[in-house]
This record gives C-alpha cells, structure tokens and sequence, in this order.
C-alpha cells in the first residue's frame, strides 16, 4: 500500500508520523513516501534579483530542515521511506503527487484548530481533503 505522509516540520505532523508508525500493521505492505512541499517565494522580482540557483538552494536547505526530524522518526524506527520536495501551493502539490504515485492514502495531522479559525484561516488539510479522489488519514 502506497502511503504519502504530508509533513511540514511541525510538532504536529511529528505527532502524527509516530501515531502512522504505530499503525503500520493497519497496511498491507506499506510504503511511505514523505511529502515536503515548500511555498514559492511569493515576489517574482525578488527571485529573479537573487537568481534561480540561489532560490533553488534556499528551497532544498529550508526542505531539508524542515524534513530533518520526519526523516529522523523513520530512521529510528528501521522504517523504509522515499521523499518528495516539491514548491508551491502545499494542498495543491500534496493532491498531485498523490495522483502521480498512485498513492492508497494521503495521512496528514491536524493541527486541532476549531472550525472558525480553520474557516477564517484556511487549511491545507481541509484543501487537500476538498480537492483529492485519494483518501485522507488525519492523525492527531
């Protein structure tokens, strides 16, 4: 079964990583692919000043940090993982490499916002679950 852990370097998507480890058994034959999806820097401007490499390099330094301590949950485990980086809309680019890794599940936390502030602020979570045909584990 084709897993796709959406992570954000939260204590939050921690959280749920270890609730999914602790529910491998739930899966037959899992495999869990961490998804990172870093937004666009929002200033075309500003990119083009400071040059694609060096925005590129910013991208892959901020993802690396941010998937550090999901990568570090697995390790420890002995689980067997892939990762995606991806930049732009989080919701949007989750859906899609949900769609072109044929994933079983999308497993995604919540962060326990209450339904105003997720109404008023909006929520790749509720994004995600909005817009996918695959369906959408929340752990919280």
């Amino acid at each position: 079964m084709k897993i796709l852990a959406a992570v954000d370097g939260s204590a939050c998507s921690l959280t749920m990583l270890e609730m999914l480890c602790d529910r491998l058994a739930w899966f037959h034959d899992p495999a869990i692919t961490l998804i990172y999806v870093h937004p666009a820097l929002p200033y075309k401007r500003a990119v083009a000043w400071a040059g694609k490499d060096a925005v590129q390099k910013y991208y892959d330094e901020e993802s690396e940090v941010a998937l550090a301590p999901a990568r570090g949950v697995l390790t420890k485990r002995n689980i067997a993982f892939d990762v995606q980086l991806r930049v732009g809309d989080p919701a949007a680019e989750i859906v899609r490499a949900a769609t072109e890794g044929h994933a079983d599940v999308i497993v995604m936390g919540t962060r326990g916002h209450t339904a105003l502030a997720t109404l008023v602020m909006g929520s790749t979570t509720t994004k995600v679950i909005a817009t996918t045909r695959t369906p959408v584990l929340l752990l919280k």
